[in-house]
């Protein structure tokens, strides 16, 4: 409980002292750095970009922008101007841990709380939006908003609810849960809780879920993962149940995106239209030689549905596994409250003594993952950046965001790409291309100022010096 108190407190501080103010009413001048505009052009060397209100007015080569008068002059000779980061896929109420479950429901009246801590987190590392895929739906609509009218300052928020058809893993029927008042427990299946039965009863939630506001809506279309529906898990999906969940969404003008984990399930939710499809390149532990065919992959290049593969999640996992005493170094958990790292760190020898091959498993769920991403890339299939932030073991102050985008150019990209897939396609992804995602006169002005040279090194982006979103600065 200690380190809920500690983020509560910081939570009111941010409130306090944090809250967003208007736009500056003179415009703002960023002027001699590198533009690397998010669009995949020729970077633009000694640039300048102009803010206006919460819009960019222009961006360009100095010689050719006029700065206003009344203009206030920042300059950044030296240094690169990029569009805000777009983490794909968020969990802004968690925060590492390592018990989803018990997590959630001791702390039902904490959501807000730690989602506002969290998005400021993120705000600060140049990550200026976050689609969230799986998170309590009042307390996301109440981020949301609260960050939009600037009452919190943080991560511009996206939100799809829960997971129609949510994975077993959030069950809440573990014995440490079952001895917790049973109003808690109710409390939270009633929140984290949501199989689908029937086509009826999934056009049924989804237009619940279009009339409160959602951005997008999420579904799984795997239940192996953390529970097979013979277990207590979710029912598993027809393929008909699928197609008639995104055809209601599109017609309410949702995107859908979904939860996959093996072949099947990759193309049963391709050929059912959906927009786009978490990690389906990482298959579940517990299937083997899940490589990706040839000819989805061209049907997913075709049919330009977006890839967000979560694939540093993956190897953070493996790494604490293989290295536990990286648990004790301040580049994985910087930030971090002690008592989750203390909980990764249980959690971690639990798993070990528990399963000795789990190293090797993890392993190689892996490297088939790296496969199946290389084949994606090598394909041209659109990709954006996505990274399960928050998951267990998977702390918001790591720059697991990098990371991807490091991954990424190991298996084919250039770093130029990799910086398209955090910014215009994050953006594409959420249909808000015309706002977000580029550097561009008119769209919102969403810019992070970094160090370094992240063209020869996209691990440069780690270096942020400056953030801006909706033309306020905020680093």
């Amino acid at each position: 409980m200690k380190y809920i108190i500690a983020i509560l407190a910081v939570v009111v501080i941010a409130v306090a002292a944090f809250s967003a103010p208007a736009p500056p009413s003179s415009a703002v001048a960023l002027v001699g750095g590198r533009l690397i505009d998010g669009t995949g052009g020729v970077p633009v060397e000694n640039a300048t970009v102009i803010i206006q209100g919460d819009r960019i007015s222009s961006a360009g080569p100095s010689s050719k922008i006029a700065v206003p008068a009344n203009a206030t002059v920042i300059h950044i000779e030296g240094k690169n101007i990029l569009p805000g980061l777009i983490e794909g896929n968020g969990h802004v109420i968690y925060s590492g841990q390592s018990k989803y479950a018990t997590f959630l429901v001791k702390h039902l009246d904490d959501y807000y709380q730690l989602g506002a801590h969290n998005l400021y987190t993120t705000l600060t590392q140049g990550i200026t939006t976050v689609r969230d895929t799986m998170i309590a739906v009042k307390e996301s609509l109440e981020l949301r908003a609260d960050v939009q009218s600037g009452k919190i300052a943080g991560s511009r928020l996206f939100t799809s609810g829960i997971i129609l058809n949510v994975p077993g893993s959030y069950r809440q029927d573990t014995p440490e849960i079952l001895q917790l008042p049973p109003d808690l427990v109710q409390r939270a299946r009633s929140i984290w809780t949501l199989d689908i039965h029937g086509e009826a009863h999934g056009r049924e939630v989804v237009r619940d879920y279009a009339k409160q506001g959602v951005d997008f809506i999420k579904l799984s279309a795997y239940t192996g993962y953390g529970g097979r529906s013979d277990q207590g898990g979710p029912p598993v999906l027809t393929a008909s149940e699928i197609k008639a969940i995104v055809d209601e969404a599109h017609k309410a003008g949702l995107p859908v995106t979904t939860h996959t984990s093996s072949v099947d399930s990759v193309r049963t939710v391709v050929e059912a239209g959906v927009d786009s499809m978490e990690h389906p390149e990482m298959m579940d532990e517990h299937l083997k030689n899940e490589v990706l065919p040839d000819d989805l992959i061209a049907t997913i290049v075709q049919r330009h549905i977006y890839c967000l593969p979560l694939i540093s999640f993956a190897e953070i996992w493996g790494k604490f596994l293989k290295h536990p005493e990286l648990l004790d170094d301040p580049f994985y958990i910087a930030g971090a409250p002690a008592e989750l790292v203390e909980e990764a760190k249980q959690r971690v020898k639990y798993d070990l003594r528990e399963n000795p091959d789990i190293i090797h498993t993890r392993e190689d769920m892996y490297q088939l993952a790296r496969t199946n991403l290389k084949k994606l890339i090598q394909a041209g299939a659109p990709i954006a950046m996505a990274t399960d932030r928050g998951s267990q073991l998977n702390f918001h102050n790591y720059n697991s965001d990098v990371r991807e985008l490091e991954i990424f150019v190991e298996l084919g990209m250039t770093p130029m790409q990799a910086i398209v897939a955090a910014t215009k396609n994050g953006a594409e992804v959420l249909k808000k291309d015309h706002d977000l995602g580029t550097i561009q006169p008119g769209k919102l002005a969403d810019l992070i100022v970094v160090d370094g040279d992240p063209l020869s090194r996209v691990g440069d982006l780690r270096f942020v010096k400056m953030v801006f979103k909706g033309g306020v600065r905020y680093k």
